[in-house]
């Protein structure tokens, strides 16, 4: 078996397998190493649907990186024949002294995003089974829509092997070693060589990061489904996705999708865990988060549960995105950190990391820099390899 490559990406979740994409339509020789089965539930990207949506709150930086990101979902949408990508427009909800809504509407302004700044009764006028407050902000953008994770995750993994790009399935990672001239990477299956290293591994990122002086705390986030009394009025023809923030929370949901009930979610708060220890069950109890803000906010909405899970969030010390080369492996580069808020981005991150990779000229997103955390000057970190494999463990030369 070849084990020699230009590009290893460790981690096929959703930033590998979108690198993976990027890497083989500059017809790189690249392979993806992936501890378990290509599409899981252990990771983040758990749980049906994601948002897509441009009218960024977490700051108007953001917005170039989704547009672009919106452009090659609609790419991989042609290339599959698949549809990953549903619009139903979206609503940013705050109430009085929360500014997510208002930041949403910042942001919008500031690059040209189409959105509406709405009076709650023409919200209420709008979507019938919003109960939203006079009190309350509320900023519409038409754009925002959902992502299909799954199919997505699956296109972007086809296009890549078309194009040649192995993915090795069921693979954990040892150790991987960067020195002036080359990487390799350890598996039980053997040792890898390439010339670039790209370290996607989500949750299990806390080492590497750790090393560089970056701490990164993995929360355990719940997601429900709830079932409505009147399924048509929450189709995604008749009800936008939305995120609002007030003191229930910062809860966020999505019209029905297939055979579920109304996905809702709290963004805010969660248990800090690891991938290792993280309880993968979920509890009645902890419906508490999202039910009474559905049934106060929303008409018809029940507390039966129709399902639920649980995602790891990669939280950053500033809630953003780490994409950079290593600050002592310049043949290394990373994407980690992205706080619960990543999946979106993932075409346009895979696009940078794999520019990264390949071109010296190009340079990190200030943003999503290392260097915002004083990381320039880090000590090597060389702990010893993991013998029961799961962990990626990394061994570091300046």
């Amino acid at each position: 078996m070849n084990r020699t490559y230009d590009v290893i990406v460790l981690g096929a979740g959703t930033m590998g397998t979108a690198t993976a994409w990027a890497l083989a339509k500059r017809d790189v020789r690249a392979v993806v190493l992936e501890q378990y089965a290509h599409v899981h539930s252990l990771g983040s990207h758990g749980g049906q649907t994601r948002v897509i949506r441009h009218a960024y709150a977490e700051g108007e930086d953001y917005v170039p990186v989704v547009r672009r990101a919106d452009e090659l979902w609609l790419a991989l949408e042609e290339e599959s024949g698949q549809r990953l990508l549903v619009r139903t427009g979206g609503l940013d909800l705050a109430a009085p002294g929360h500014g997510y809504a208002r930041a949403a509407r910042h942001s919008a302004e500031a690059h040209g995003v189409p959105h509406e700044w709405l009076d709650p009764a023409e919200v209420r006028r709008r979507w019938p089974v919003w109960r939203v407050p006079d009190d309350w902000d509320a900023c519409f953008n038409p754009t925002t829509g959902y992502l299909l994770v799954d199919p997505a995750l699956r296109a972007l993994a086809d296009a890549a092997r078309r194009r040649g790009v192995v993915v090795q399935e069921e693979e954990p990672v040892l150790a991987w070693h960067a020195t002036g001239s080359g990487v390799s990477v350890r598996t039980g299956q053997g040792t890898y060589e390439a010339d670039r290293l790209v370290v996607t591994t989500g949750a299990w990122a806390g080492d590497l990061l750790a090393a560089v002086g970056i701490p990164l705390t993995v929360l355990r986030k719940t997601l429900w489904w709830l079932a409505v009394e009147q399924a048509d009025a929450f189709l995604p023809d008749r009800f936008p996705v939305f995120i609002t923030e007030s003191d229930m929370g910062s809860i966020y949901g999505f019209p029905i999708h297939g055979e579920g009930g109304l996905k809702l979610a709290d963004h805010y708060g969660g248990e800090v865990t690891t991938p290792a220890a993280v309880d993968r069950t979920t509890c009645d109890d902890e419906k508490r988060a999202v039910v009474p803000f559905a049934q106060r906010m929303l008409r018809g909405i029940t507390d039966r549960v129709r399902a639920s899970t649980v995602c790891l969030y990669e939280m950053t010390p500033d809630h953003d995105f780490v994409v950079d080369r290593h600050p002592t492996s310049p043949r290394v580069v990373v994407g980690a950190g992205f706080s619960g808020h990543g999946f979106k981005f993932a075409t346009a991150i895979g696009e940078h990391l794999a520019d990264l990779a390949l071109d010296a000229d190009v340079q990190p997103y200030p943003r999503f820099a290392f260097g915002r955390f004083g990381a320039g000057n880090v000590t090597p970190f060389r702990p010893e390899p993991d013998a029961e494999g799961g962990r990626y463990r990394t061994v570091v030369a300046e």
